[in-house]
Order: C-alpha cells, then sequence, then structure tokens
C-alpha cells in the first residue's frame, strides 16, 4: 500500500533518496577528478546499508569514531573500517582486535600507550591491526605535533601485529562559517604541518603511503593539494544546516525532520510538536523550515519548537505538517531510532539507525 510521507505521525525524521544518492555520487565524482581516495564518516548517518551506498559509489572503506560503530558496521557486511578517532583502554582495543579478523580494522593513534595496547590486543587475537598518527593540524584537539609523527610511526611499524597505514589530520577549526579564501588559507596551513609529519616519518626511512585529511567543508580544497592521497568528508551525505550555510544549496540538503503544528497562539506564532529531544541543540543553533512560512525557529523545550514571524502572519496552520533541516546534522541522527526513506513524498522504506547512541 502506498504510504505518504505526510500520512505518518509526527516528529519523524526522512531521508530522500535520490538525495542522498546524488550527494554520494558528486563527492566520489569530486575525489575521484583530483586522483583522491574517498573514506567518508559513517558517524554522519550511523547507518550500514548508507556505508555499503558510499562504498558501491567506489569508497574505499569508511570511517568511524568508535569502537561500538565498528562493530555495528562490520556486522552488518562493512570490510574496512578506520577508527579515526584515538583508541585508550584494553577493553576497547580487545574489541577492535576481535573485529580484525572480520574485516581490515586501522585506528588512529598520537601516543605510545595507543600503539602498545593495540599491539598487544592483535598479537593476543593473532590478528593485524593497521595505524594512522594523528597530527594536530591546528584543531588542538587531539593528535602529535609534526616533529613526534615519526617516532609513532617507528615504534608502530616495529610493533607485533601493527602495520603502519600513514598519517591523518583533522582540520575541524577550518569549517567555521569563513569565506573560501579564509578557508583556503587555514587548510593551507593545515598542510604544511601534516607534510612535516610525513617529512619526519619518511627521515626515519619509512614510507607514508596515506595521507586523510579533511571534513565536508575543506574537502573540495585538500583535494587539490599534491601530497593528499585520502579524503574522509561526513557530512555531505545529507547536508545540514551548517553545510547550507557554507554554500550548499538547499536543495541538497537530504534530511529533514517533519513535525505538526500543535497550537497557533496568535497570528504571529506557531509551536510544533518536536523540540530539544527531536533537534540536536550542540552548536547553539536553530533548524530552519524547508519551506517558506514566514517564520523562523527562536526556542526550543524538550517537545516543543516555538516558531515566530516579525514581520506578519504565520502562514502554517494548525494540524499542518512542517518540515525542518537540522543545524548539525551528526548529532541531529543520534537522537533518532529509525529514518523513513522517500521518494519525493512517498515513503519506501524505513531504516533502523543501528549505530545510534554508540559511545564506547
Amino acid at each position: 500500500m502506498l504510504v505518504r510521507k505526510y500520512d505518518l505521525d509526527t516528529p519523524f525524521i526522512a531521508a530522500d533518496v535520490d538525495k542522498v544518492r546524488a550527494n554520494i555520487e558528486r563527492m566520489q565524482k569530486l575525489a575521484e577528478a583530483r586522483g583522491k581516495k574517498l573514506r567518508p564518516h559513517a558517524k554522519t548517518h550511523k547507518v550500514p546499508l548508507v556505508a555499503l551506498w558510499q562504498m558501491e559509489a567506489g569508497a574505499i572503506g569508511i570511517c568511524v569514531q568508535k569502537t561500538e560503530e565498528a562493530e555495528v558496521m562490520v556486522k552488518h557486511g562493512v570490510k574496512d573500517v578506520f577508527v579515526s578517532n584515538e583508541v585508550i583502554g584494553m577493553l576497547k582495543t580487545d574489541r577492535l582486535a576481535g573485529l580484525a579478523s572480520m574485516a581490515r580494522i586501522s585506528v588512529a593513534v598520537d601516543s605510545e600507550m595507543g600503539i602498545e595496547q593495540l599491539s598487544q590486543s592483535a598479537r593476543s587475537r593473532g590478528v593485524e591491526i593497521g595505524i594512522y598518527v594523528d597530527v594536530d593540524v591546528g584543531m588542538h584537539r587531539c593528535g602529535v605535533e609534526p616533529g613526534k609523527a615519526g617516532t609513532l610511526a617507528n615504534l608502530a611499524s616495529k610493533s607485533p601485529s601493527l602495520y603502519f597505514v600513514g598519517v591523518m589530520g583533522y582540520d575541524g577549526h577550518s569549517f567555521k562559517p569563513l569565506s573560501n579564501g579564509e578557508r583556503s588559507k587555514i587548510v593551507m596551513g593545515s598542510n604544511k604541518i601534516v607534510q612535516k609529519a610525513v617529512d619526519e616519518i619518511r627521515g626515519k626511512g619509512i614510507e607514508v603511503d596515506v595521507v586523510s585529511v579533511g571534513g565536508t567543508p575543506s574537502t573540495p580544497i585538500w583535494a587539490e593539494l599534491n601530497g593528499v592521497t585520502e579524503l574522509q568528508p561526513g557530512a555531505y551525505v545529507y547536508n545540514d544546516v551548517m553545510q547550507y550555510e557554507r554554500g550548499v544549496p538547499k536543495s541538497d540538503c537530504a534530511v529533514t525532520l517533519v513535525g505538526t503544528v500543535m497550537s497557533r497562539p496568535s497570528s504571529q506564532q506557531a509551536i510544533v510538536d518536536a523540540g530539544s529531544k527531536s533537534f540536536s541543540f550542540d552548536q547553539g543553533r536553530f533548524p530552519i523550515p524547508l519551506n517558506d512560512m514566514n517564520a523562523e525557529v527562536v526556542s526550543l523545550s524538550e517537545e516543543h519548537a516555538v516558531l515566530r514571524s516579525h514581520n506578519g502572519e504565520i502562514t502554517a496552520e494548525l494540524g499542518q505538517k512542517l518540515e525542518f533541516i537540522p543545524y548539525h546534522i551528526c548529532t541531529f541522527i543520534d537522537l533518532w531510532d529509525r529514518i523513513h526513506i522517500c521518494r519525493g513524498d512517498e515513503i519506501i522504506s524505513s531504516l533502523s539507525i543501528d549505530a545510534r547512541g554508540a559511545r564506547t
């Protein structure tokens, strides 16, 4: 039986499959046109089937941020997983070693302890784990100074049951709503740091085959640079208001929340049945309506979004179903158990967000 999007009870989230597929193809073509490999972040969508769509399109594998995310992806058939985040603790490294008999597993490190624990776990399981040295390229979160990269790469290459893959650098500090020129300047500075780390490692007599970098806003810049081999954007698969503010067309935003106008206290105000438990607010920014209704979201409480117009009557009516684009797609998705897949206004399937809530 045909089910239309607005036939469902609200609130719920939906992804337009044609937009998702187009976003996947567009990023894949960008990478291939510049001779780069694509390894997208699955932390954005957290759905194994979407990860497999990305790999079918040409991605060499995926990135995840948590051991538990890696477990979900491997369980559902993803065969190449890079944990692009530091993993400390034998409970976690033992779990990753368990996965390495079923898939190619690699991990980012910025400490000797991380290497030693991964080596011990991999050796005890009779498997091999790949190592990327994480370099701090200016975000000042995780990662080592480039001068220390050679020491870690040397340790990784000599540690039992590990093999050195390359280096990675994450430039999240370039994602602010800057001009393209300003972002390009930050990326160029980050690339100098990455290449210094590569030189340090090669100075130890170790070849660096992989340089993995970037996020959705900066990937087009990194793709143009010599020495970069692998790109790891994430948000592009769905897009969001954050990407829209950075030049992505609203028409490329594939995921919306559908809610119902539950109250119309005045001609200039409407209340929708989805609040802070439905919309992520980690960036301190509100979602935006998909369609123009002469209103904007001005506040969220637990189960309510307040829309207000400052220059006339809101066109939304009581009982009307409205769609909203989330501000930050990655944290937004993690609030939901399922996502409906649609083509236009027709619901064609419903997918479990299997890696939702993966924290460990």
